[in-house]
């Protein structure tokens, strides 16, 4: 499997923090090392019936997998039951099959045909584990079966060992008085807990090595702060955050995670809530928002791509302003009465000789008596990317931001690179070839998610970097992040696979036609 481009800038074979269970890199805390062991006891010991029991993304499922890893190599033979909405007679028929019986006509046959398998497994000493996930969907009737299945015995020992895996409200349904019976026969009852703070670095620290990092990351205590406060050691969010963190490494090739890095990650993830982002923005230093331009991907699934600031040529007009009652403005005031500017010519290089520069030019139209002094200050005592940026601001508007950005190598040095057009200049500072435009200010144009990402989609098939067969379906999956790092590749961008501003910029400078 090919190392994600986002990773491999960082120098990981691998992605550290996955949405998915990874048993392969397993963390062990001291109570989690106790009841791992207790769990593994039981079963070899032949005891019967354990509970596992964790909120959601505590890393039960992850747990699971480790223990039958680890049980695989001691002569024990498990069927796993995921899918837990099959109910009773189902749920017997999907246990056989996963243990290789065959299906059975009833209930009776199916356990008496189970009976028989498992005596003739323990007398080859083999152990036979069942173990059934998510076990809070299950029925009280097919808890009746678990119960019927935890009376399969001999005289000294359990035949089947049963390990049940769910949500806190397992632990409630078993509280019944129907259920009395079953809660009676747990042997060992296992309650996951989150990180505690002090285990978050060395928690990080193995993960981002056991995928390659070889020491190259770290993270700061603050940011370790904010992700504990917003998370409050729940493993899974912790990987939301820190997976969006090494995309912001990966974009600036930085090797330390930062509260302010945390923080914008925070911001942009609805999957933690409006506490988390409070909280994140609460104990972090006051730092200017990262427009985080991509909504990456989420939880192991394919998440909407948030395009903020810009919006492709294609789209065909921008999005409707989101209403603030006290809009800020970043760049020089405008005046609330002046009549709107007509659109200007495309600029693409700004002069340097001849002329005084727009923002004197207009502070001595505003006040006479500095005329005398403004005449003698010559275009040549103001630098490029001063006279570009007060060209800009005279024509921004209130809802305008001014972005500036070194160009890569390749296009810096092809002069016809971008093509001219208005809100844009380009200038020269030493050997660095930059480009300056106004865009739409991230807090009041937001573009619907779908259409701005299917807009991507689109330009990227006209550049034959996306396989013109694959959907524009507004989504930003696996394949349209690989198609935008390759576009970056050849751009001389860091191959994040996710459009932030520049990226985002020189993707609509692009005279392709939608294929």
């Amino acid at each position: 499997m090919s190392t994600s481009p986002v990773y491999a800038t960082l120098g990981l074979s691998r992605n550290p923090f996955p949405p998915t269970p990874d048993a392969g890199s397993y963390f062990f805390t001291p109570r989690l090392e106790e009841d791992f062991a207790e769990v593994a006891h039981c079963i070899e010991a032949r005891k019967g019936f354990v509970l596992l029991t964790g909120e959601v993304g505590l890393g039960k499922s992850t747990m699971v997998r480790r223990l039958l890893d680890t049980l695989k190599d001691k002569n024990c033979r498990s069927a796993l039951i995921l899918n837990t909405f099959l109910q009773d007679s189902a749920l017997l028929s999907a246990i056989q099959s996963d243990f290789g019986l065959p299906p059975s006509d009833s209930v009776e046959q199916g356990l008496a045909r189970l009976t028989e398998f498992l005596i003739a497994r323990q007398k080859a000493d083999e152990t036979s584990l069942l173990v059934i996930d998510d076990a809070q969907n299950l029925s009280v009737q097919s808890l009746e079966l678990v119960r019927l299945l935890c009376n399969l015995e001999t005289g000294q020992e359990k035949l089947l060992q049963i390990l049940l895996v769910g949500q806190p409200e397992l632990e409630e349904t078993l509280a019944t008085p129907e259920l009395r019976q079953l809660k009676s026969r747990i042997v060992k009852h296992a309650r996951l807990s989150g990180l505690h703070k002090d285990e978050m670095p060395r928690y990080f620290d193995f993960r981002v090595n056991a995928a390659g990092a070889e020491g190259r990351l770290s993270i700061e205590p603050a940011a370790v702060d904010i992700v504990y406060r917003v998370t409050q050691g729940n493993l899974r969010q912790i990987h939301l955050v820190l997976d969006r963190c090494l995309y912001g490494l990966a974009s600036t090739r930085g090797s330390v995670i930062t509260d302010a890095l945390v923080q914008r990650a925070v911001s942009d993830m609805p999957a933690l809530g409006d506490d988390a982002a409070t909280i994140a923005a609460a104990v972090a230093r006051p730092r200017r928002r990262w427009a985080w331009v991509a909504a990456g991907l989420v939880a192991g699934t394919t998440a909407t791509l948030a395009l903020a600031s810009w919006g492709l040529s294609s789209s065909g007009g921008s999005a409707p302003p989101v209403v603030d009652a006290a809009p800020k403005n970043p760049l020089a005031p405008v005046p609330k009465a002046a009549p709107e500017a007509p659109t200007p010519a495309p600029v693409t290089q700004m002069p340097t000789v001849a002329e005084p520069a727009p923002a004197v030019a207009a502070s001595a139209a505003a006040d006479p008596s500095a005329a005398a002094a403004s005449a003698t200050v010559s275009v040549a005592e103001v630098s490029p990317r001063i006279a570009c940026e007060a060209q800009l601001k005279a024509i921004a508007t209130a809802d305008d931001v001014l972005q500036v950005q070194r160009l890569p190598q390749p296009l810096g040095a092809n002069a016809n690179a971008l093509k001219p057009m208005p809100r844009v200049c380009r200038f020269t500072e030493g050997k660095d070839a930059w480009v300056a435009w106004l865009g739409r200010s991230e807090a009041r144009y937001i573009l619907a998610a779908q259409q701005a990402t299917r807009n991507v989609q689109l330009k990227l098939k006209g550049l034959g970097l996306l396989d013109p067969r694959e959907l524009d379906d507004g989504f930003f999956g696996s394949k349209t992040g690989e198609a935008l790092a390759r576009f970056q590749l050849q751009h001389g961008l860091a191959p994040t696979g996710k459009p932030d501003e520049l990226t985002f910029f020189i993707l609509e400078q692009q005279n392709v036609s939608a294929r």
